[in-house]
């Protein structure tokens, strides 16, 4: 891993039935644990036309390292600080001489106050 880690990470994917045949995410039993990540999260300003008022957005990126199987709609729960997190957008770059680390769009949808 090229980043910097700030913790390491476990890696949810999947869903079970509710009581009702939804799909509800399956946050108990991790693809991946202790993954070093680096994961920061940095305000965003942007315009909300219906409001005619500009907003603030947290933003969530984060690195892991190249060979970690992270796919788009999994969940990443930050072990170190328990914040858990929405991959939203997965890249893989490219580069001569290194493979680089991969990058990800995260939304923030839960902690557990740790």
């Amino acid at each position: 891993m090229w980043a910097r880690a700030t913790c390491r990470a476990s890696i949810y994917r999947g869903t079970t039935p509710s009581d009702f045949g939804d799909p509800v995410p399956d946050n108990t039993t991790p693809a991946a644990t202790g993954v070093l990540a680096a994961i920061e999260e940095r305000d965003s300003r942007v315009w909300d036309p219906a409001t005619q008022t500009a907003r603030v957005v947290r933003v969530g990126k984060a690195a892991m390292p190249s060979t970690t199987d992270v796919l788009t709609g999994d969940r990443v729960r930050d072990d170190t600080h328990g914040v858990l997190y929405l991959v939203q957008n997965v890249t893989r770059p490219r580069a001569a001489g290194r493979v680089p680390d991969v990058q990800l769009d995260l939304k923030r949808i839960g902690d557990d106050g740790g």
